[in-house]
């Protein structure tokens, strides 16, 4: 780019900086598709109906569902440590369960020690402790092979996080962007809802694009821009695939495909 005396321009610097994300109870968005594991996050293990027999609650639902953000309202409610299943090992169990509560995250892992969780899982049954375990997958998927553990972890309690409804995707639209200090149109956001993939984790890559182009350009973040955008960054991918069959299932005439936007004056 070049100034009007023929110096170059510099280009428009983008810093990749941190996003302050609300993490507590307040912050969490709940629909139907979450709300059931949203409950058992603020009521367990109190609850004796919930705490039963088994320290373990298993948290499972898709990338991006708010797995880690339960799991940080519940250690913020209840004092508990945060582990990565490389953490569990022999020699680290009675630190692990310090405090009486524990998080790990991101089960089963790569390199899980079987033999180390299943004793962890005792140590919390013997000393009143409670372990809950977030993964993508129910237990019952993941590749154990050692019998005893495999029992212990189907006798834990399991709460799924469905797929986001539509509620919860407009909702998080609008989080993601306020995240970012952002005041995008309404219209902007159920353009997207229409023609996005089903999922959190494509929300926030939509809403990272959306930002890093919008600053780069200089641009407003209106629906003609973010039809362009898509089209632009998503031309036969999957995302441009799912927008196509998502447009023409639930098409709303007030918001026009991305060629409608592109020869419409306002895009201009």
């Amino acid at each position: 780019m070049t100034a009007m005396n023929g110096t170059p321009r510099p280009e428009q610097l983008i810093f990749d900086l941190p996003i302050a994300e609300g993490m507590s109870a307040e912050d969490f968005l709940v629909t139907d598709s979450n709300r059931a594991a949203f409950e058992i996050i603020m009521r367990w293990p109190e609850d004796d109906v919930l705490a039963g027999s088994s320290p373990l609650l298993n948290l499972h639902g898709p990338e991006g569902s708010g797995k880690t953000h339960l799991a940080e309202i519940w250690r913020a409610r209840t004092g508990a440590l945060r582990a990565q299943p490389d953490d569990v090992c022999t020699d680290n169990l009675p630190a692990l369960l310090s405090t009486g509560r524990l998080v790990i995250e991101d089960m089963p892992g790569a390199h899980l020690d079987e033999t180390a969780l299943f004793h962890l899982i005792n140590m919390a049954r013997e000393n009143h402790a409670r372990i809950m375990l977030t993964a993508r997958t129910p237990p019952a998927a993941w590749p154990i092979t050692l019998p005893d553990l495999a029992t212990r972890l189907a006798a834990a309690q399991s709460v799924a996080i469905a797929p986001p409804d539509d509620a919860l995707l407009r909702a998080l639209l609008v989080k993601l962007f306020t995240d970012r200090q952002l005041r995008v149109p309404e219209e902007v956001i159920s353009y997207l809802l229409v023609r996005m993939e089903r999922s959190a984790a494509a929300a926030q890559r939509l809403v990272t694009l959306i930002d890093r182009e919008a600053l780069k350009h200089k641009a407003k973040i209106t629906r003609p821009f973010v039809a362009r955008l898509l089209k632009a960054h998503f031309a036969g991918s999957r995302e441009a695939d799912h927008a196509a069959e998502a447009a023409e299932e639930k098409h709303d005439p007030a918001f026009p495909s991305a060629e409608a936007d592109e020869q419409s004056p306002s895009s201009s």
